[in-house]
């Protein structure tokens, strides 16, 4: 039985390098199109909580838990009507 390997392709400017393997296996389900929107969302919401976290040494972890958690929330709704 072969599983499906999510495709390398296109990734947020503003991410964590940490994130890569994980966003690469998130955003591999989308079309190049998708992908591409979905990054430039990834990137705006990244930078936005960035910049609204106050202390300095917080901003990072900040715009990290901000997009992965609004990715994660994108791909699970997208994916729950296969899933029924």
């Amino acid at each position: 039985m072969a599983f499906y390997k999510p495709k390398i392709g296109t990734l947020p400017h503003a991410r964590y390098v940490a994130d890569v393997e994980w966003l690469n296996s998130q955003l591999g389900y989308l079309n190049e199109e998708e992908r591409e929107t979905v990054c430039k969302a990834y990137s705006k919401v990244f930078r936005q909580a960035e910049s609204n976290e106050p202390l300095e040494h917080k901003k990072t972890n900040a715009g990290r838990f901000a997009a992965n958690t609004r990715l994660r929330i994108f791909i699970k709704k997208r994916f729950a009507v296969f899933n029924k």
